[in-house]
């Protein structure tokens, strides 16, 4: 599965996960990749992980932001139609 943030053909590290049985059994008689599923949910929690760390670093900032549009209002408050 390729991303839009991720070079394909990228070399794999060889990782030892847990899961139950039962499920690994139910996803490969239905034919799931687990190491494709396993991939893709990992990038998806890391890059929501990166997103929030981002919003924590950046909150001051963001709030400062919010602040003065709702003092100063937009630039284009005069200019919109809606």
């Amino acid at each position: 599965m390729n991303s839009p943030y991720r070079p394909p053909n990228r070399s794999k590290a060889r990782v030892s996960i847990t899961v139950d049985e039962i499920l690994v059994a139910e996803a490969k008689a239905v034919g799931i990749n687990l190491s494709a599923v396993a991939e893709e949910a990992i990038r998806l929690a890391t890059r929501a992980e990166e997103m929030r760390l981002w919003r924590e670093r950046n909150s001051a900032a963001i709030e400062a932001w919010h602040r003065k549009i709702e003092e100063e209002g937009l630039w284009s408050d005069g200019l919109r139609l809606f």
